[in-house]
This record gives structure tokens, sequence and C-alpha cells, in this order.
């Protein structure tokens, strides 16, 4: 899979069949497009591409008001890799972009850049200038744009439509199985290994210590996690920390995690990690000591490691 900037597609490509969105999450719902896209395109042997806005284009028309993203460019990016789609193609996103009509979009931006023959698009979903266009709009238009629209309805579970704004919502609550469930996924946070202070080691439970990734990105609450890392080829179960460690003061808010069964070579600093969280074990605390903090440690690494057995007994 490869990320391109939308007007870098190699001339090679002569045709595509795209999906155009944010597609923050990649979430349950997305995957049926992509999925679709995928196969439409293996099916005409052309290339795949899904393509997205950056940054997302309600941080645009809603400055100010529009929440942090599930996925940065980079995580959708990674995100994508077990779909086989060729390309992930982003469209810098501003106010003069916003103000492109449908139109010109189709013809200019799908047909004439991307060379698109064939559209997988939500049923819902609506693009242009105002929000003009949508699957009407194309299909009275299909003769002058060449381009085949493929509707899909949005995907529902458990009586809940999956979207980008539900699963945030369960992220920010701390929610995280439910997410968890939206998303078809464990959570995922990509972030940069730093230096920490060896206060985990000093307490008999090292850590791996990252920068909290950019303030645009969704984080669950404070807290205590079921986690996995994974870093090249090598995933390890273990224990994540986001906060800023309240029982000692004046600490930045960073992320921590405490494998299990690291076997391998672990990521060096300024390397970028994943984190894929599972499940809430509990919210951050203070605490009077550090024996007590030490002794509800070792509590989570045991419920977190019963949770990866199968007891499920994260909360």
């Amino acid at each position: 899979m490869n990320l391109i900037h939308y007007q870098n597609l190699p001339k090679s490509v002569t045709a595509s069949v795209v999906s155009v969105g944010n597609f923050d999450g990649i979430h349950r719902g997305h995957e049926v497009l992509i999925k679709e896209v995928v196969k439409r395109a293996k099916g005409n042997g052309i290339a795949s591409i899904i393509v997205t806005f950056e940054p997302h284009t309600r941080s645009v028309l809603l400055p100010g008001s529009f929440p942090p993203v599930l996925s940065t460019l980079e995580e959708k990016a990674f995100l994508l890799r077990p779909y086989d789609v060729d390309y992930l193609a982003y469209i810098p996103f501003n106010e003069s972009f916003a103000k492109t009509s449908p139109q010109d979009f189709v013809q200019k931006v799908l047909v004439e850049t991307l060379r698109a023959k064939e559209w997988v698009m939500g049923e819902h979903h609506t693009f242009g200038r105002e929000h003009l266009g949508n699957k009407n709009f194309l299909q009275s238009d299909v003769g002058r744009n060449h381009i085949t629209i493929f509707p899909v309805g949005s995907l529902m579970l458990r009586e809940t439509v999956v979207s980008s704004t539900e699963i945030r919502k369960r992220i920010v609550d701390g929610e995280v199985e439910e997410a968890v469930a939206l998303l078809g996924r464990p959570y995922l946070v990509s972030a940069q290994r730093v230096a920490g202070i060896q206060k985990g080691s000093q307490l008999g439970i090292p850590t791996l210590n990252f920068a909290r990734p950019s303030a645009n990105k969704v984080l669950p609450p404070p807290g205590v996690y079921a986690a996995m890392l994974e870093h090249g080829a090598k995933k390890w179960r273990g224990a994540f920390y986001c906060g800023d460690c309240p029982t000692f003061s004046n600490r930045d808010f960073h992320l921590e995690f405490h494998e299990f069964d690291f076997t391998g070579e672990v990521p060096g600093e300024g390397e970028t990690a994943h984190l894929w969280v599972h499940s809430l074990v509990r919210r951050d605390a203070a605490f009077a000591t550090e024996g007590e903090l030490v002794r509800q440690m070792k509590k989570d690494v045991t419920d977190i490691q019963n949770f990866f057995a199968g007891d499920g007994l994260c909360r």
C-alpha cells in the first residue's frame, strides 16, 4: 500500500476504482467500502485507491468545534495495509478546496487526476461545495463523467450505526471495549518512544515511555488499559498507561507500556511503535504511598493477563 499526494499517482496507473471520505478510524463501516473497492479493482485488473482528506474536512469547515481524530494520516496508511489497497491518496483540504463544485471534483480530481472508472460510495455520502454532490447527482451525470457509481448502505451493529462519531464518543468516555466492537479491532495509537525517568524500573515494573501523539489525536481517559505493542514484525501483550502520574507530581502527560513477554528488539528512542488498546482496566488515581501504587500495579498486571487469557476481567 502506497501513501501518495493525490496529484502524484504514477502515470503507469491508467484506470482505478476509488472510494472517497475522511475514513477516520478505518472502522467496520469503512471496511465494507474498502473491500468492495479492492474486489472491483482486482476483478477489472485496475488500481484500487482510497481517497482521503488531510486534515479532516470538518476541522476546516467547523474550526474550533470539531473534536480530535481517531486516526492520523499515517495511522490510516498503517491500518489499510491488511486490505491489499494499492494507494491511499490524500487531498490537502483547506477553505479553497472546500469551494470545489461537485462537477469539478468528479471531473478534475477523480476522472482526470486519479483516472477513476468506478466509485464505491457510502449511501449517504456527500461531496463538493455545500455538500451538493451525492449518488443521485452522479447517477444523473454518469454519461458525461464516464464513472460508474456503486452505493453501499450504512452498517449497523447492535442497533447502532457504525460511525466515527459513535466510536469517538466511546473512546473519550473510556468505553474502549464498546469502541473496539464498532471498530472491528483494538484502537490504534501510534507513538514515538522517548526516554523515561526509570521510575517504573525503581518500582519493579519497568516500562517503555512514549510521547503523547499530536493534540488532534483522540486518546482514552487517563488510566490503565489492556493493550498490545507492535514494532516491526513483533507484538507484545502488556499494560498501557496514559496520564501524568498523579502519585508523582510534575510529570508531563505521556504514555507508558509494561510488557509481559518481550522477545527480540524493542523500539529504540525516536522510533514509532503501534499501541493496540483493547480494554480499560481502571481510571487514573493518585495513591498515598508508593507501596499502595505498586500493589495496585501488580493487580492491574494480573487483571490484564487474565483478560488476554480469556477471562475478561477488564472493565
